[in-house]
């Protein structure tokens, strides 16, 4: 899995500031400041690179939650791919 990490001014963000996508298992985590974890399935590296690029990416989470499906993990939990 690779992680990216964003600068939290520059992009506006509040909720979480790092993702980790693996282009095998094709998925998208989310690592939320307070802990949690959401990790999407069956996402494209086109998606990948729209979430990138978005303006509003704490919208564009809200987007995804309704086009994939996923699991939101509570905190302390371990991510095996």
């Amino acid at each position: 899995m690779k992680k990216t990490i964003f600068n939290q001014d520059l992009w506006n963000l509040t909720e979480f500031k790092e993702i980790g996508y693996d282009k095998e298992s094709q998925k998208l985590f989310i690592f939320y400041l307070n802990g949690q974890i959401v990790e999407f399935h069956s996402i494209s590296e086109q998606d990948i690179f729209q979430f990138i690029t978005a303006c509003d990416k704490e919208k564009l989470v809200e987007i995804f939650k309704a086009q994939f499906p996923f699991i939101q993990h509570q905190n302390d939990v371990s991510i095996s791919i």
